[in-house]
Order: structure tokens, then C-alpha cells, then sequence
């Protein structure tokens, strides 16, 4: 075992001096922060050319609508600390137009966008409709300006024709508000008292925790695939195994892998504390979360390191490795796929059974862990245990890969292959 932890030591300051850990330490607060400092830089960074927008009204008594409403919004809608924050929106009449002259003006520019009205949209009739036409669809302040001012006209103009009080209608039809409180609690006075959801600790915890995880083990996981493989092409596998089995090289891998990103954990965890406790939201942080996330990411980091360990050297060429990553990939953007499945419906029959499956657990059932009130304790003893034995499992049959896959040199790898070492290896 000495020689194991010399290799898991000897492992862990190689890749904590090297050039790209420091890079990768530094590069994700960097990105983060760069991101939201570009955001706030360009995030007021708003197009404010005219929106000239035609408008060929065949009820003829909306477009003076528009027009005021447009007139209005121009001065007084679209200003913020005496600078202009939001394009104009310019209503040109198109009555003596038709939608090909309108689409020809629209492809060269000279308009914005067209809207048809049909004549039949203020008495409701079937088939009558409001068109909107433009080549930016993507922009949509225009059109919602526009559904909102026109379906408010026509609101007023059929209340008058059925002879109703708007707003006596609109007091009657006002819905009663509803807000999402946690269960009731009843104070040792007698109080019974309510709190509101918070939406961070039910959304934002558990999302952060899971994709932490999954970035962290991402980071370091793959990385034994090129480790292995390199030393094996190389041929410097061949000198270690020469004084440490294969056996004791690959453990001793894993370990210092699982060193290394724990060591990214407690930096980025610790900042982040760092953080909320400079924001003053410190206590809004579940610290009996962090336990859970360290034993899943340790059980993640074995699984997950013990296959790429496998495939690195069982692989002698790069294309070879490749190939075979991709099942491996699939296996671990199971849970990506799925998270927000489960984020929305944790106690569903096929919440429970994906984050009972091995593979995914780590990753599921932190994020259910984190999701007030928590999965049933019988659920997580048992994610635990199967996750375990399965984490055994790999690292064993992944020993088996590596023993012999470590040496042998100029033959493709296949899943058979790969199988029948582990079934020789066992006998």
C-alpha cells in the first residue's frame, strides 16, 4: 500500500504544478466573472434605429390606435435618466399599398416589418386575424407592442358594442393571487406561521451542486484517459511497472486524481462561501449538502475514473481511444439529460429509479438530496450501497483492463476484447 500512495503523491504534484491545473483553478472564476462583466458592459448595448413599421388596416379605425400610441411611447416610453434606451417605433399608413409592393419594401430595407388587419378582428369573426410580416422574427418588442396596444383597442370597441361596463368587467374577472408557501409552522406561543418558497434554495442549490459536480469530475476523469495513454505510447508504463504492479500504478492514479479534484472543490466551494458570506447570504447555504457532495463526487471520480483509466490502457493510438470514449460519454451525460426531468418531479417513479442506477446516482441523487424536503432515507442508504459496490466493481474490473492493457501494444481494443480480459484475469 506504501507504494500505492507514492504513486497517488507522486500523481497529485505532478498535476498541481502543471501549467493547466493552475490554468483551470484560475480560467473558471475568470470566465464567470468575465461573463458577467461583459454583460453588464454590453447587457445596455441596445440597437435604437426607427422600427418603421406599415400598417394596411382593413377596419379602418385601428391604425389611429397605433399611431397615437406610438407617438406616446416615442415620448415618453423609450427614455431612461434623460438617454434614449429602446428604438422608436415609427406607423406609416398603408392603405393605398398591397403586401407585394410591402414585402419589396421590407427586403430592401426601407421598412421594418407590415401589418395586415382584417376587417373582420373587432366583431371577432372566424378566420380574422392581425398578420405581422417582417425578416427579423427574432425581434420581438415590435409585434407584442403591437398585439398588446390593438387587443386592447378592440377590447374597449367590443365592450362598447355590447353596451358593458370595462371596468366593472375587469374588477369581476381580476384573478385572485396565488403564492407558493412552504408547509405551516406553529411557534411555541401558538402562532402559526408561513414562509415563502425560496426559489434559490429549491432551484438554484440543487443545480449548482449537480453541475459542480459534474464540471469537477469532467475536469479530472477524462484527464487519466491522456495520462494513461500517454505514458503508454510513450512506453514509460513499461519503466513504472517495472517497480510498482500494475495494479498498485493504477490505484495510485486514481487516488491522486481524486486528490486533485478535491482540491478544486475545496477552492471553488471555498470562494464561493468566501462570497455569500460577503454578500451576507451565508446562511442561506445547506452545509450538510457539502458532505453529501464530497462522498458522491468521490464515488463519481472512481467510477468514472477507474473506465477512462481502462480505456486509455487498453488503447494504443488516440483514434482507438476515441471511439471507445464515446459509450463512456453517453453513460456520463445520462444525467444532463435527465436533471431537469428530475428537478421538476423529484419523487416520480423515474426520479427514484435514475438515481438508483449506478452510473447516475452520484449525480441524481445529489440534486434530489438538495431539492427540499430530500428523497425517503431507505432511497439513499440504497444509492449509497449499490453506488458503492458498483464503484467496486469498476475499479476491480478496471484493474483487470489495466494489468493487461497497460503492456500490450499494436492491437484495436473492442468491448469482447475488453471482457475477456476482465473474465481471463478473474479466473
Amino acid at each position: 500500500m506504501r507504494k500505492v500512495w507514492r504513486v497517488a503523491r507522486t500523481e497529485y504534484l505532478n498535476l498541481v504544478r502543471s501549467k493547466a491545473f493552475l490554468i483551470g483553478v484560475f480560467l473558471m472564476p475568470v470566465l464567470m466573472g468575465g461573463a458577467i462583466a461583459l454583460q453588464a458592459l454590453v447587457g445596455d448595448k441596445v440597437d435604437l434605429r426607427d422600427r418603421r413599421v406599415a400598417v394596411l388596416d382593413r377596419t379602418g379605425t385601428l391604425l389611429a390606435t397605433l399611431e397615437e400610441a406610438a407617438r406616446f411611447r416615442n415620448e415618453h416610453g423609450i427614455r431612461k435618466d434623460g438617454v434614449q434606451a429602446a428604438p422608436r417605433f415609427v406607423v406609416e399608413d398603408a392603405a393605398d399599398a398591397d403586401v407585394a409592393s410591402l414585402s419589396d419594401r421590407v427586403r430592401g430595407g426601407d421598412l421594418f416589418a407590415y401589418v395586415v388587419i382584417d376587417e373582420g378582428v373587432i366583431a371577432g369573426d372566424e378566420g380574422a386575424e392581425i398578420s405581422y410580416h417582417t425578416q427579423t422574427p427574432t425581434f420581438r418588442d415590435l409585434p407584442e407592442w403591437i398585439r398588446i396596444v390593438l387587443n386592447g383597442r378592440i377590447r374597449q370597441e367590443r365592450f362598447r358594442a355590447a353596451g358593458l361596463d370595462e371596468a366593472l368587467v375587469e374588477r369581476l374577472g381580476r384573478p385572485a393571487p396565488l403564492r407558493q408557501y412552504g408547509l405551516a409552522k406553529v411557534t411555541s406561543t401558538g402562532e402559526v406561521k408561513k414562509e415563502k418558497v425560496d426559489e434559490f434554495a429549491v432551484f438554484g442549490v440543487p443545480a449548482i451542486a449537480m453541475f459542480l459536480l459534474f464540471a469537477l469530475v469532467m475536469m479530472a476523469a477524462p484527464a487519466l484517459l491522456n495520462n494513461v495513454l500517454e505514458e503508454k505510447i510513450q512506453r514509460i508504463a513499461e519503466v513504472l511497472v517495472a517497480s510498482v504492479s500494475p495494479f498498485e500504478l493504477f490505484l495510485g492514479k486514481l487516488l491522486g486524481t481524486v486528490f486533485v479534484s478535491w482540491t478544486l472543490s475545496l477552492l471553488y466551494i471555498g470562494g464561493g462561501l468566501f462570497v455569500a458570506g460577503h454578500y451576507g447570504v451565508l446562511d442561506r447555504v445547506p452545509f450538510p449538502l457539502l458532505g453529501w457532495f464530497l462522498l458522491f463526487q468521490l464515488m463519481a471520480l472512481l467510477i468514472f475514473g477507474s473506465i477512462f483509466s481502462a480505456i486509455g490502457a487498453a488503447c494504443s493510438e488516440l483514434r482507438d481511444a476515441q471511439s471507445m470514449m464515446t459509450p463512456a460519454m453517453l453513460i456520463v451525460m445520462f444525467p444532463i439529460f435527465v436533471w431537469f426531468i428530475v428537478l421538476r418531479s423529484p419523487d416520480s417513479p423515474f426520479a427514484v429509479g435514475a438515481s438508483l442506477f449506478p452510473p447516475a446516482t452520484p449525480f441524481l441523487m445529489l440534486l434530489r438530496i438538495a431539492i427540499p424536503p430530500g428523497p425517503a432515507a431507505w432511497e439513499i442508504v440504497v444509492a449509497v450501497a449499490a453506488t458503492a459496490l458498483f464503484t467496486v466493481f469498476c475499479v476491480w474490473a478496471a484493474a483487470k483492463i489495466f494489468r493487461i492493457g497497460i503492456l500490450m501494444q499494436g492491437q484495436p481494443p473492442s468491448l469482447r476484447k475488453l471482457l475477456r480480459w476482465v473474465r481471463a484475469a478473474s479466473e
